[in-house]
């Protein structure tokens, strides 16, 4: 941790004295990632990010500044609101379901997704037989637990990433507040009201077409607790042990924490005598051996842009920490910018539901960007982006890989002023 702490000192140092960057808005996407399998969770993340904001952005400015909707008149910014509402409705369950099947796609078990709400409501991924995901369980067990809870840790990563660019003053609330509301609201939502969204098992003879885990939060509480028992993939509250049904309520409380957001009631942050911004937001998630709670900071000036997070894991009954800083658009010459990212983590050991033994681990990610094209002529310019993470053993939210792993990733930006 004290060489962690030096490192942020020094980058710190290094930001603060940079030029201040001109460019306002990037929009990123990565072409490859690690492993090279269509889709990571980070890839398909930052990809509907940068998409979503395009499409809004570019609908916003479209817009008269009435628009008829045939019932009523509205001004733009209604219009636009109303069109974003209207627009999470069909996309959200995309990147949640992308985030189950990235798990399974990483540990090469082929999956479909069917990212649409059906007449019944549900959106899912199938496409798996009972005895691939049981020999999933009986080897990888904090995987097949994080098959579970990775579309809620995907739509909380993306809630991350939205507050950011706000925070930063890179997104304008009227692009990006809408889907950031209803990601938070969402991820809480589907802790606290486990018992209420459960699904009975449909009777599907063909297991190929039957949801991988069934409902997210109490399959994966059940598992947790029972790993040995007779494979099912389902999981109704009825069929929750009593302590079983005591770790959901910690579930279910501990959700709330997500709700610890100023920007819920559109304040984007709070300006300090330097002139600097702070925001901060609370956090909550399961985690492939239990759960864990977040405490977020973002800094904004004209020459820093950075976040900064403690995190508490706990498995069953012991607690372990975490921490760790980012920092974005370093100006470093030229042409030249970059992101780094450094995490430190203490966490149970082979990341087992039971022990009380912890284990130190921690990830640098980096990425370096060169800005090759530019154009004074409509502002915009684009940028070749290589990036690196390097990491120990251990669950890092949305890296797929949970073991000591080296990866890179290929992107471009698209950067308008």
């Amino acid at each position: 941790m004290k060489k962690l702490s030096i490192a942020l000192l020094l980058l710190g140092s290094l930001t603060l004295h940079a030029q201040e960057q001109k460019w306002r808005y990037e929009y990123p996407f990565i072409i490859v990632d690690a492993p090279a399998k269509l889709r990571t969770m980070r890839q398909s993340n930052e990809n509907f990010l940068s998409a979503y904001r395009i499409g809004a952005r570019t609908l916003g400015e479209a817009l008269p500044d009435t628009v008829n909707l045939g019932f009523a008149k509205r001004s733009k910014l209604q219009t636009l609101v109303l069109a974003e509402a209207l627009s999470e409705l069909l996309l959200y369950p995309i990147t949640h379901e992308e985030g189950h099947r990235s798990i399974l796609t990483a540990e090469g078990i082929g999956s479909t997704s069917a990212p649409f709400f059906d007449l019944s409501g549900v959106a899912y991924v199938n496409g798996v037989t009972d005895a691939t995901l049981q020999h999933l369980r009986d080897t990888k067990f904090p995987t097949y637990i994080r098959l579970h809870t990775a579309g809620n840790e995907s739509d909380y990563m993306l809630a991350l990433r939205s507050n950011a660019l706000m925070t930063w003053d890179k997104e304008t609330n009227g692009v990006l507040l809408i889907d950031y509301l209803f990601r938070k609201v969402s991820v809480t939502f589907y802790h606290i009201f486990s018992y209420e969204i459960s699904f009975r098992e449909p009777h599907i003879s063909n297991e190929l077409e039957r949801d991988i885990v069934g409902h997210d939060v109490l399959s994966a509480i059940r598992h947790l607790h029972r790993p040995d028992m007779e494979f099912t993939r389902f999981t109704n509250p009825d069929d929750l042990t009593d302590e079983e049904k005591a770790f959901h309520k910690r579930v279910r409380n501990r959700a709330l924490i997500n709700m610890i957001d100023p920007m819920i009631f559109l304040k984007r942050g709070f300006t300090l005598k330097s002139g600097a911004k702070l925001n901060f937001a609370g956090g909550y998630a399961m985690a492939p051996f239990g759960d864990f709670i977040d405490e977020h900071f973002w800094l904004a000036s004209g020459k820093l842009n950075a976040h900064f997070y403690l995190r508490e894991f706990e498995n069953r009954s012991t607690w372990f920490p975490a921490a760790g800083a980012e920092f974005a658009n370093i100006p470093l010459a030229n042409r030249w910018i970059a992101d780094v990212g450094l995490h430190g983590w203490q966490q149970p050991q082979n990341l087992d539901f039971n022990t009380t033994q912890g284990q130190w681990g921690g990830a640098i990610d980096a990425m370096l960007k060169y800005r090759f094209f530019t154009s004074g002529k409509n502002g915009m310019g684009l940028s070749l982006n290589l990036g690196v993470t390097a990491k120990t053993q251990g669950f890092l939210p949305e890296e797929v890989a949970m073991g000591s792993h080296i990866g890179g990733r290929l992107g471009v930006s698209i950067w308008l002023k």
